[in-house]
């Protein structure tokens, strides 16, 4: 129920957040950047930080919880680590960002933990 909750609140967020409705890498990165930034409190927020923040996280949350059993993630895997995995492979993959924040989520966190071959 939770989970079907949560995927809910990330739809409707993410369609009002998206105007074109689409959201790439690049979007997905400036908002784990602006998360960075929030965490940093160096005094280069941005107006928009915590929204994108907020954003970030919540959309990472849901995949994330959304992946799990669909992907070899461990159940107890923090949220707060979901999200530096996510980010930390948006950083270092800047030439996927074209493609879908959504596919990108995945590809992040079945890199992070392949499925062992039998």
């Amino acid at each position: 129920m939770l989970k079907t909750i949560s995927a809910l609140v990330l739809a409707l967020y993410a369609t009002a957040a998206c105007a074109d409705g689409y959201l790439d890498g690049n979007k997905l990165f400036q908002r784990y950047q602006a998360k960075e930034r929030m965490v940093q409190d160096s005094g280069q927020q941005l107006a928009t930080d915590a929204i994108d923040a907020g954003f970030y996280i919540g959309y990472v949350q849901g995949a994330t919880e959304a992946l799990t059993g669909v992907l070899c993630i461990p159940e107890k895997l923090s949220a707060s680590h979901a999200e530096e995995i996510v980010g930390s492979y948006l950083e270092s993959h800047a030439g996927k960002r074209k493609m879908a924040a959504s596919l990108l989520v995945r590809q992040a966190l079945e890199e992070a933990y392949p499925c062992r071959k039998k």
